[in-house]
């Protein structure tokens, strides 16, 4: 066979002679070999094939280049070398990160979601649909609400110390943050919040023992009343509660009418019945009462 030229048309081999179609049109393959009788074959599909060329480069690339397809003119593919743009499982070596001309970035060209999942199931996804979430990254969750959308329950793990979580202060304020962080527990605390807001101002969360947070004003929880003393006496027994303690601190003041002053001091206290002996300086009238708190430290 003295043909030795050759040009690759829709998978056919074409020669000046005759004697290399036979192969190529009955099988549609062409098999490429050297000194060795093993053979490197190229094949076209054997139905439903549309006729095109494919038109190699003019000349060599170099290493790490793929050849792609550069030009499309009719059925006829204009091939060329290009720098191969992929980025490698064992990492790969970048000029310049970002997603302007001639920077390099993981991620779509166009408006659709960049996902990563582990097994067949998605685990984050960057929303690309142009829109109010466009970049808003999605953990658990298929579409994000918040630039960090986190579909289920952060850790914020230790390394030895306890971690934080925290939250900057305004920018132009400076670089200070207000933080939140663990102790040393013998067990798991979880902490439930309100189910709404505060009534009104200057309420504070209280908890119970299971850590249900609710609002209550500041002294909700501190033992406190009016006494009403009977007609005419100066010594007075008031019922505080389980509030009083050893070291609780008493309180005692008088609410009586304008123009009369009456002294009244807190003479003392039981707190296993939970009871506080109060004796003012006159007998008292039907408009007089003794208001009383007990302070706890």
């Amino acid at each position: 066979m003295s043909c030795f030229r050759y040009l690759l048309v829709v998978g056919v081999l074409s020669c000046a002679a005759s004697l290399a179609w036979s192969q190529s049109q009955t099988t549609g393959t062409l098999n490429l070999r050297n000194t060795e009788p093993q053979t490197v074959s190229l094949s076209i599909p054997q139905t439903g094939v549309t006729g095109y060329s494919l038109l190699l480069p003019s000349t060599a690339g170099v290493a790490g280049q793929a050849m792609t397809i550069s030009a499309v003119n009719g059925t006829t593919a204009e091939l060329s070398w290009t720098d191969a743009a992929f980025w490698s499982l064992a990492g790969s070596q970048i000029t310049a990160g970002g997603t302007a001309p001639g920077e390099q970035y993981l991620g779509t060209a166009n408006a659709q979601d960049v996902v990563l999942a582990s097994n067949g199931s998605e685990a984050m996804r960057i929303v690309g649909v142009a829109g109010p979430t466009q970049g808003y990254i999605g953990l658990g969750t298929t579409s994000p609400q918040a630039p960090i959308d986190l579909g289920g329950t952060v850790l914020l793990s230790n390394s030895g110390a306890a971690t934080e979580l925290r939250f900057a202060e305004p920018s132009a304020d400076g670089s200070d943050y207000t933080a939140f962080r663990a102790g040393a527990q013998a067990a798991s605390i979880t902490y439930t919040l309100p189910t709404s807001g505060p009534a009104q101002d200057g309420m504070v969360l209280q908890t119970d023992v299971a850590g249900q947070l609710s609002w209550a004003s500041p002294f909700s929880r501190t033992p406190m009343g009016i006494f009403t003393p009977q007609f005419m006496a100066w010594q007075h027994v008031i019922n505080v509660g389980p509030g009083l303690g050893p070291t609780s601190i008493p309180i005692v003041t008088m609410m009586n009418p304008a123009g009369t002053t009456i002294g009244v001091s807190v003479t003392g206290m039981d707190p296993v019945a939970g009871t506080i002996n109060v004796e003012t300086s006159i007998p008292l009238g039907v408009a007089d009462r003794i208001a009383w708190v007990i302070l706890t430290p």
